[in-house]
């Protein structure tokens, strides 16, 4: 997928969010003060050197995600639209293709514009980087998430939210299968929340297009909110941590929206720029 290709992706969201006449570009989510004042801490992680030499076999890093999801988080079925044949509801796993080519993972996903199934979203594939790290336990989980949210254009109310499910079930995989898995993409998200702001900070000298700004400040508020779930997460029970999946797993089954699950656990981007909670993160990971 091309650079083009991806902001057309984020085009598509936007033109949803516009049906729905939500404010999306009116709203605001820039580099405020309390995000200023984290700003040296993020480009402590920014400037750091991050690097992971371990690898790992490609059906080990399937094979666990697909016990995960099974055990934890049953992904419900998605259109899947084949190169030959009529489109047919399958597994998300059936579509995982790792490649070479590729500078990172992504869902490739469609509207059907005629027939049985027109107007519903249809999938190709999950093309995963062929690099595979200690992050692809994450990464795949992430992309799994997105076709469980964007087969149905309903279950996302803000397009700022398009990327928090996907990045909090990235730490609650992580969590699952080590120290090492959890302290990386930790780390792998507060770089990229650096970056975020660093663009955001270029705002005024109008470098960017509006689909980019979309796309920067959609992943800075959708990762604090993702680190802001885990925190509540990690802090919780065990029978708490259930329910919390649960409540996913009514937002994979289109029973509640994304932003009804954020209420329901009281997660905002105000709250969410807690700087005592952002600063043990950062000083930890």
């Amino acid at each position: 997928m091309d650079k083009k290709e991806l902001m057309n992706k984020f085009s598509y969201i936007l033109e949803l969010n516009e049906k729905k006449k939500q404010p999306v570009l009116e709203s605001k989510i820039l580099v405020d003060k309390d995000l200023e004042k984290m700003k040296a801490h993020f480009e402590s992680i920014r400037l750091a050197e991050f690097v992971d030499n371990t690898r790992e076999d490609k059906s080990t890093v399937v094979k666990y995600d697909k016990k995960f999801f099974k055990e934890n988080l049953p992904l419900q079925k998605i259109l899947i639209l084949p190169k030959k044949g009529s489109p047919y509801k399958g597994s998300p796993f059936d579509i995982i293709k790792f490649k070479d080519d590729i500078s990172f993972s992504y869902v490739d996903y469609y509207k059907i514009l005629d027939g049985k199934y027109k107007g519903r979203i249809g999938f190709t594939k999950v093309y995963m980087l062929d690099d595979i790290t200690r992050l692809t336990y994450a990464h795949l989980g992430h992309e799994l998430v997105h076709t469980q949210i964007e087969k149905n254009p309903n279950l996302l109310e803000n397009a700022y939210d398009k990327e928090v499910l996907s990045i909090f079930i990235e730490m609650v995989i992580s969590r699952s299968v080590g120290k090492d898995e959890l302290n990386d993409i930790i780390r792998y998200r507060f770089k990229n929340v650096s970056e975020c702001i660093t663009d955001l900070s270029k705002i005024s000298k109008c470098e960017y297009t509006t689909d980019q700004l979309f796309q920067y400040r959609c992943y800075l508020a959708s990762s604090l909110k993702a680190l802001h779930l885990y925190d509540i997460y990690k802090h919780s029970s065990t029978d708490r941590r259930l329910e919390i999946l649960g409540l996913v797993e009514d937002v994979f089954r289109d029973k509640i929206t994304v932003e009804r699950f954020l209420e329901l656990m009281k997660v905002t981007y105000k709250n969410s720029k807690d700087v005592d909670m952002i600063k043990h993160y950062v000083k930890k990971y």
